[in-house]
């Protein structure tokens, strides 16, 4: 027999194993206590409903929680643990119960109520790790090891809080219903420093090799659990404390048995892996599977039997995996000469090992900011929403972080190389290239923090606020980083104006995230602290963050403010991008949100030459855009499609072909030849903007809608009604999918809608729609906004058209006093006008005939129609054609 197994049998005397028979036993006691089923019982606060299974320490139920409104798991603690052993327990959930990590089930209580012992913790459908590893077609070892990675995050979580496992295996982790793994059943665990002694085991317990076939069943002392054997490592079986190396071997264990489909020292009885264990001996791999000779030296090495040659830390280990999983590329060639590492051939030894310290580290301060830890956090956060297109959002998420993470290190050890190996840069150079590359890290920092806590919002405006991080090329132009103003050069001042410009980056994020008020009020607090630094720079950038914000929360007037502040200190410091941005801005918050047209055609002035300066094609294409608009909206289209067309050629080569911004412009050219009559150029565009959405955001992403919303004015402009009906139908599914059935936009969809069953003499179906959206919309905003005042008009065509003219009265009545208490448009108010005045003429004479303030109306209405010009041209001739027929007697009856 080896050395040292006779004392290993004699200490395993002294365990027993939990047998079948016992668990049955343990069982009916506990049904007949609880009475599970049928109960249910209660326990403290919470409605025990079924017993979900057993596990070594006790019995897990399902139970409700009165407090809080969630169902959760409950382990109640077997009676056989003596008081000491409880109090240890307890000490030890609730050290757990201050650890949260999306990668282990989270313990929320424990306690004691009517005797007895329990911990409340988180019920997690889904499979066990075992059953995943399992399933058919086992998955692949890349797979494999991507999970155990996430795994492994959870139990480090543990380990820093001073907690060690003591018995990861299959068993104990879960694979739940969205694909994240997680940890449970840390009810095994115990402190790092614990020093707490062994009780005194039950002398007439045996133990033989025959007992030894359960080796997946957990060993107890007097019902202290140790842990199982197959998965413990070798001083764990030796009586010898857990530490955080053994939670190491054991990971490493089901590591082993994933990727292989056996596990390292074999699944024979006791005495057989006890032997494998003292010798070190882990088995050959299996024929057939193809594992990196990287991967199992790593898990080789968790598995050595001596701690102290495992890895310094889980999180060591992690790390070592994920390289295997995604190698880092090197820039060099790297060859060993003589026993010495050579990069390039031209460096000496001590150059090398400097170089390789200060050149390498880049994907290090990735560490926090985007890894695999914030990656399940983002994960989870967007899944949590429940949103229809949360799953499409997230598969465009991950890959376009991984991307810019990715270029992100690259520019960061190219900066670095560019001075210390190839002599190209000088110092001086390389710090305002990492100087630029700080700031984008900050802003990607800022922005997975935002996606990881992402609600409806966030997920909404994911996919644009990540096209819209800073590039990363702008770092490489060491001309327009030379120009760029110096920091102050009081050190002091200088470290509160990083502060100030961290918090301005946190409040772009939070805008980009679609979280205004929170970016707002952070953009707030920068200029409240930077007017006493005497700084203007700083203060240009905070008002101009601040402006941007107030507009897009419609505060024009405080955006104008905030802006003519900004531009005034970006000129008087040559802060150039800062200049353009601001009076492109005021350009367009003045003529296209104020209605200012003269004073937007003077802030063009300024915006047209600074956004030249600027130097970039964004910048330039940002004026040009906002140019577009403001010549929309004065109905100028033929320059508005000019500028919009030159807006996209530059937005194209800038951002590239599917850009999110490109679509958007893609649609404004759309909408204007819409107007002009231009219908099938406008199809084009438009049919464009919704291929790149529904590639870049998904195709349930309401932006969809957006885009289907203006194809669907297109279909009725040429006639084409059915086809209007079809598109308005689908942007309505993905709305109501989206946002729920109620949400206003969905309102919209549907006056849309009704808007064409008018068109197509479907009045039946017109009322119904219309009223829908009535309801929803009183719901949601109240009875006197004047959003109500499309669905109360096209309810009163609608009725019109069933030949109830005098039903009709009300809600036209309803529709014309919103329109000329509110603004609203033109063209509304017209409708309105000429529908009302129509049902006052045909109405009978006992239900509200008014003919003479019918006449009135609807001469209003044509005069109205006539001052908008070519596009209204079809409802002025409906207009003046009723006109004619009633002043010659007819349209007694229908008022059509």
């Amino acid at each position: 027999m080896l050395a040292g197994m006779e004392d290993l049998l004699a200490a395993m005397k002294h365990r027993k194993l939990v047998t079948a028979a016992d668990e049955s036993a343990g069982d009916q006691l506990f049904e007949a206590k609880f009475q599970v089923p049928p109960g249910p019982q209660m326990l403290g606060r919470y409605v025990v409903l079924g017993k979900l299974g057993r596990g070594g320490m006790g019995t897990v139920l399902e139970a409700f929680d009165r407090t809080l409104d969630r169902r959760v798991a409950i382990k109640v603690l077997h009676d056989e643990l003596d008081d000491k052993q409880t109090k240890r327990l307890l000490r030890e959930a609730q050290a757990m119960a201050k650890l949260s990590h999306p990668n282990v089930v989270q313990v929320y209580e424990a306690g004691e109520v009517g005797g007895q012992t329990f911990v409340a913790m988180e019920l997690v459908q889904g499979q066990t790790l075992g059953q995943w590893m399992r399933q058919d077609p086992r998955p692949d070892w890349r797979t494999c090891v991507k999970v155990f990675i996430q795994l492994g995050a959870g139990l480090a979580a543990a380990h820093e809080r001073g907690l060690v496992h003591r018995d990861f295996k299959p068993g104990n982790a879960i694979v739940d219903d969205e694909g994240r793994p997680r940890v449970l059943d840390f009810g095994l665990a115990r402190k790092l420093d614990s020093k707490e002694e062994s009780e005194a085991s039950d002398p007439a317990m045996t133990w033989t090799e025959d007992d030894a076939c359960a080796l997946d069943d957990p060993l107890t002392r007097t019902g202290a659990v140790l842990g199982t054997p197959a998965y413990m490592p070798l001083e764990q079986m030796n009586g010898h404390e857990a530490d955080a190396r053994s939670d190491q071997f054991s990971f490493c264990v089901a590591l082993y048995e994933a990727v292989y489909g056996e596990r390292p020292f074999g699944n024979e009885p006791m005495l057989a892996l006890l032997t494998a264990l003292q010798r070190g001996v882990v088995r050959p791999a299996p024929k057939g599977i193809v594992v990196p000779a990287t991967l199992r030296r790593v898990m080789l090495k968790g598995l050595a039997i001596d701690p102290a040659q495992r890895w310094p830390s889980m999180e060591v280990l992690l790390e070592e995996l994920r390289r295997v999983v995604a190698p880092r590329r090197r820039r060099a060639m790297v060859v060993v000469v003589g026993g010495l590492l050579v990069v390039g051939g031209g460096l000496g030894t001590v150059q090398l090992r400097e170089w390789l310290n200060r050149c390498t580290g880049a994907r290090r301060q990735l560490e926090g900011v985007w890894d695999d830890v914030r990656r399940q956090e983002v994960e989870t956060a967007i899944l949590g929403t429940g949103l229809a297109y949360a799953p499409s959002t997230w598969e465009r998420v991950e890959p376009r972080l991984d991307a810019y993470a990715d270029a992100w290190a690259n520019e960061h050890t190219d900066a670095c190389e560019a001075t210390r190996s190839r002599n190209e840069h000088s110092e001086e150079d390389m710090s305002r290239r990492m100087g630029c590359l700080h700031e984008r890290w900050l802003h990607l920092r800022a922005t997975v923090n935002e996606l990881s806590h992402a609600d409806a919002t966030v997920v909404d405006h994911a996919v644009q606020s990540l096209a819209n991080l800073p590039g990363l090329e702008h770092c490489r132009d060491l001309e327009a980083l030379r120009a760029e103003v110096p920091p102050p050069e009081d050190p002091a001042i200088a470290d509160q104006v990083a502060a100030l410009d961290e918090l301005l980056v946190e409040a772009k994020a939070k805008q980009e995230s679609g979280n205004f008020g929170e970016g707002l009020r952070l953009a707030d607090e920068v200029v409240e602290k930077g007017a006493g630094l005497d700084y203007e720079p700083l203060m240009a950038r905070a008002w101009l963050r601040q402006g941007r914000l107030r507009e897009d929360l419609g505060e024009a007037e405080g955006a104008m403010q905030a802006l003519r502040k900004a531009y005034g200190a970006a000129v008087a410091h040559a802060m150039k991008a800062e200049a353009a941005e601001a009076s492109t801005k005021l350009m367009y918050v003045s003529g296209y949100r104020l209605d200012r047209h003269e004073e937007a055609r003077g802030w063009a002035e300024h915006a047209e030459p600074l956004s030249r300066a600027a130097g970039t094609d964004e910048a330039r294409a940002r004026y040009l855009n906002a140019l577009g608009a403001l010549a929309e909206r004065q109905g100028e289209y033929e320059d508005a499609g000019d500028f919009f067309e030159q807006a996209l050629a530059l937005r194209k080569k800038a951002l590239g072909p599917d850009h999110p911004d490109v679509a958007f412009t893609l649609n404004n050219l759309g909408v204007v030849a819409e107007a002009q009559g231009r219908y099938e150029e406008a199809r084009n565009s438009l049919e464009r903007a919704l291929e790149i959405f529904e590639t870049t955001l998904g195709p349930d992403h309401p932006n969809v809608a957006f885009t289907l919303n203006n194809l669907g004015r297109v279909a009725i402009s040429q006639g084409e009604y059915e086809e209007a009906q079809e598109v308005y139908e689908r942007a309505l599914a993905i709305r109501e999918k989206a946002l729920g059935p109620d949400h206003n936009a969905v309102a919209n969809l549907l006056d849309k809608l009704g808007d064409v069953a008018i068109l197509q003499a479907e009045y039946e179906e017109a009322q119904a729609v219309y009223e829908r959206a009535l309801a929803i919309r009183e719901k949601a905003l109240g009875p006197d906004d004047p959003l109500l005042a499309h669905p109360l008009t096209g309810l009163g065509d609608a009725l019109l058209g069933l030949g109830k003219p005098a039903s009709a009265i009300l809600p036209l009545e309803r529709a014309l006093t919103l329109c000329t208490t509110h603004e609203v448009t033109p063209t509304l108010l017209a409708e309105a006008r000429f529908a009302l005045s129509r049902s006052l003429w045909a109405a009978p004479a006992t239900q509200g005939r008014d003919r003479p303030r019918a006449h009135t109306l609807a001469e209003q209405a044509r005069n109205a129609y006539a001052a908008l010009g070519e596009r209204k041209q079809g409802e002025l001739a409906e207009v003046e054609t009723w006109l004619r027929r009633v002043a010659a007697g007819e349209g007694e009856a229908d008022g059509k």
